[in-house]
């Protein structure tokens, strides 16, 4: 059986499913069903926007499926909260349902770039008088190359 949809730019895209069964369990279909309703849920008119019907809905759930899957039910709860939050917070990477990105945020960074870091002690006068010198040392032989009058 093949399905017509159009691309973006209106081209016809070709998608067959397979008549050999049904490759997903039915933990896989019950958790991505659940995931695809609390999205519909927590974004609202923009889910139905993206995804206007019932059909583009089951591409998005087949496409997803996996990813999903990998996740424990604790995790993709953990994953929704966080949208709902960052929604609320008016984070723009959230204001429209991106899976992948939604699905990114169950997962725990502990070693990720944007982690705060402790605070520093402020540097002493010694180190700052330090490099005032060698800012003014620099700086001199700036002038100097350059025939400035502030040249020593």
């Amino acid at each position: 059986m093949t399905n017509d949809l159009q691309s973006s730019d209106n081209s016809p895209i070709q998608t067959t499913h397979s008549s050999t069964g049904d490759r997903f369990s039915e933990e896989q279909k019950r958790k991505t069903v659940l995931f695809f309703n609390r999205l519909q849920l927590i974004y609202g008119h923009r889910f139905t926007v993206q995804w206007p019907d019932e059909k583009t809905v089951r591409l998005a759930r087949r496409e997803w499926a996996g990813e999903v899957d990998a996740l424990s039910w604790e995790q993709l709860e953990t994953a929704l909260s966080r949208a709902k939050a960052k929604l609320i917070e008016g984070a723009g990477d959230f204001y429209w349902p991106d899976v992948g990105r939604i699905l990114g945020l169950a997962r725990d960074r502990k070693n990720a770039a944007h982690q705060t870091f402790q605070p520093a002690l402020p540097e002493g006068d010694s180190m700052r008088q330090s490099r005032r010198k060698a800012a003014l040392k620099g700086m001199a032989q700036v002038w100097s190359i350059l025939g400035g009058r502030n040249a020593e």
